[in-house]
């Protein structure tokens, strides 16, 4: 992908000025907030600029080519007063459904800029605008994109980086902010994409997630403690939840005895330096675990030698088990009483849905009981 160049292919509408619709009348031409400032540290740098726009209210009639030509002269003479210089304007004027060679994304616009301005595609640093026609353009073209995402932005449209303002664009291409804003923007619409998916899958589970909830209130209606368990980022979600309870979730109310057993440290390194660290939970278990109470087991793998232990000890003292799993289940999905299996192998996506899980465990508790 192209780099290092010193022209910047610029949109117009919703890029550089307030798109009100067709606009048409030079009088209405109005810089978006922070436009010049970022064209002025772009230009203090080298850069160059060329407009590239589709203004196909020119061919459905809306507007005639020289009320289009006036506002490119009278945006023009804003950016001049600022000190500032756009190099020239080419514009589609074509109807979409004319199917047009020089509507973006097409290039033929940028060829044209390029054989009367002189640069080729490695001197394009990038293109910066607020449409899917911009982006793809930048990707017909080699070189990277910058999406001003406003209120006219298409939902699917990505480009290399985002930015809110153009003076945030300007940011992004003299700080080289590229590498980390783009893996990051990508890596987090990724991860909304998989959890969204993930959530989806989630309600076919809404009638096991009741019945555990049940399981816990019927447990505290009895006097009985409801004890969790867990490695890692899962010990993270027992203290937690174990803490939702004690204190409280959203109702007001007396406490509940939720208990973590990753918390006593002098327990779980005496247990792990004593015998191993396969009994860190068992053990503790075992030593205050009663009949009437409920062990939450969470695992992503439903695997772990620890959990697998803690919940063969609640079962060998008749204490209901409620496991938390991804979607395979696991050795765990053989002991527990109830299991919540998230589907998915994700175990970013699996651990996102235990504390989903965990709050509507929690919500329901709350709202079963009466203390």
């Amino acid at each position: 992908m192209a780099s290092g160049g010193k022209w910047i292919i610029l949109d117009r509408d919703d890029t550089l000025i307030i798109d009100t619709g067709y606009i048409s009348n030079p009088a209405c031409v109005e810089l978006l907030p922070q436009a010049a400032e970022g064209l002025r540290m772009l230009a203090d740098s080298g850069y160059k600029f060329v407009v590239v726009t589709n203004q196909s209210g020119v061919g459905r009639g809306l507007f005639t080519e020289n009320g289009m030509n006036a506002v490119n002269a009278r945006l023009a003479e804003i950016l001049e007063r600022e000190g500032l210089k756009i190099e020239k304007f080419y514009c589609c004027t074509h109807a979409p459904e004319e199917k047009c060679s020089c509507r973006k994304p097409g290039v033929e616009l940028v060829r044209r800029a390029q054989r009367e301005l002189g640069f080729d595609d490695s001197q394009i640093c990038c293109v910066i605008g607020d449409r899917i026609c911009d982006t793809e353009l930048a990707r017909r073209l080699g070189v990277r994109s910058i999406l001003l995402r406003g209120d006219n932005t298409e939902e699917s449209a990505r480009g290399t980086a985002e930015a809110e303002s153009f003076l945030g664009a300007a940011k992004i291409v003299l700080e080289d902010k590229w590498g980390v804003i783009g893996m990051g923007q990508r890596f987090f619409m990724r991860s909304i994409s998989e959890h969204i998916d993930t959530a989806k899958k989630m309600t076919a589970l809404s009638g096991v997630v009741a019945e555990a909830a049940l399981l816990m209130a019927e447990a505290v209606q009895r006097g009985g403690r409801i004890f969790f368990c867990g490695n890692g980022g899962s010990a993270a979600d027992a203290q937690h939840l174990a803490s939702e309870l004690s204190g409280r979730f959203l109702k007001e109310r007396g406490p509940i005895d939720g208990v973590a057993l990753s918390c006593n440290v002098s327990a779980v390194t005496a247990i792990a330096n004593d015998y191993s660290f396969d009994k860190v939970f068992s053990r503790q278990l075992l030593a205050h675990g009663r009949k009437d109470d409920v062990l939450v087991a969470i695992s992503t793998s439903g695997g772990s030698v620890n959990i697998i232990q803690a919940a063969a000890a609640a079962r060998s003292i008749g204490i209901k088990i409620i496991g938390m799993t991804g979607e395979s289940g696991g050795e765990l999905k053989n002991l527990a009483d109830v299991l919540i299996s998230v589907p998915s192998g994700s175990t970013p996506r699996v651990q996102e849905m235990h504390i989903l899980i965990g709050h509507v465990l929690c919500e329901s508790v709350e709202s079963y009981i009466e203390i």
